[in-house]
């Protein structure tokens, strides 16, 4: 019993003295302004709100190109979250590099890898709109075969932009039916979480209790103010409502969270892309309290106090999850 504790302080300590050390802050760039050029009518995807290709560098493909995730089995799955982050990834880059062709032949490589993911996505999307997951999440109890909400919004952003590209109305059907799905309470089979006010929260991880994943549910809220912005609706302000009345439940003062479900501080990598995507959305929305918000906890990051104690915090609960399942 000794030896466990002696080896659980001295993880402890190894993770909370590398979050000191390690001074380079994880690149997630706010990416909604618009090139000279680029077309700027309402129903049309540009840029979108964050470049993800740091994010997406060490992606793998496999023998169709399309993106690769290995489990915790070591068995690799085509994850519909990876897919998308990777073709926005891919568009941002082409849209980076200027004006391209209008044939398909003159299309550069990133819009090349952009359709195809987008063309797996839609092929793979199910009868309900979806892409159900085949692996389990143990932090929350969750079988294979769950829906994400995070996966629905990502992909339509992708499927916005083939369709686009190539005018096939496919593509936009696809993204309509993702987000019913997303929009779906989860007690009927959906993503989403409602509270008294008939707001919906999109849950990366439908778990019970909710989870309220707070990355995935912005990343979802991008997808639908995009598809709301080409049909000139309103679906995406109840979800950026509920959203910005949330985040102060993720502030621990000094940290923010991951998720509701859990206290612990999130890991420095997305306490960061936290402050990223809620500056994008304040942005998107023009709704200065998002950037208030990302501001307020952008100065976290700055004190090395505040680093080693989310650090600290957070090593406790992966130490605690870990003797939890052994």
């Amino acid at each position: 019993m000794r030896d466990d504790r002696t080896r659980a302080a001295t993880a402890l300590v190894a993770m909370a003295g590398k979050a000191v050390r390690d001074l380079r802050r994880p690149s997630f760039p706010v990416d909604v302004t618009t090139p000279s050029g680029e077309n700027l009518t309402t129903d049309q995807p540009g840029r979108y709100p964050l470049d993800l290709r740091p994010m997406t560098a060490g992606s793998t493909l496999d023998h169709e190109r399309v993106v690769v995730t290995r489990a915790a089995t070591g068995e690799t799955y085509r994850n519909p979250v990876s897919v998308s982050l990777y073709a926005l990834a891919q568009h941002t880059g082409a849209i980076a590099a200027g004006p391209s062709g209008v044939t398909a032949a003159e299309r550069p490589p990133g819009v090349q890898a952009l359709l195809c993911q987008a063309g797996w996505l839609r092929a793979s999307q199910d009868g309900n709109g979806g892409w159900r997951y085949p692996v389990p999440v143990p932090r929350y109890g969750v079988r294979p075969g769950w829906y994400s909400a995070m996966a629905q919004g990502l992909a339509v952003s992708v499927m916005l932009r083939a369709y686009a590209t190539t005018g096939e109305r496919s593509f936009l059907d696809a993204s309509e039916g993702a987000v019913e799905l997303m929009l779906r309470p989860l007690e009927a089979g959906g993503c989403s979480h409602y509270d008294q006010l008939g707001r919906p929260f999109p849950e990366e991880c439908p778990s019970e209790p909710v989870s309220h994943i707070l990355n995935g549910a912005v990343f979802a809220l991008f997808g639908l103010c995009e598809l709301s912005r080409h049909q000139n609706g309103t679906a995406h302000e109840r979800v950026a409502s509920r959203l910005r009345d949330s985040l102060t439940a993720f502030d621990l003062g000094y940290w923010t969270r991951y998720d509701l479900r859990h206290t612990a501080p999130a890991s420095f990598a997305y306490h960061c892309l936290h402050v990223a995507l809620l500056t994008a959305a304040g942005r998107v929305l023009a709704d200065p309290r998002w950037l208030t918000v990302a501001h307020a906890w952008d100065r976290y990051t700055h004190s090395p106090a505040r680093r080693l104690r989310a650090a600290a915090g957070k090593g406790r609960f992966v130490l605690r999850e870990r003797r939890d399942r052994s």
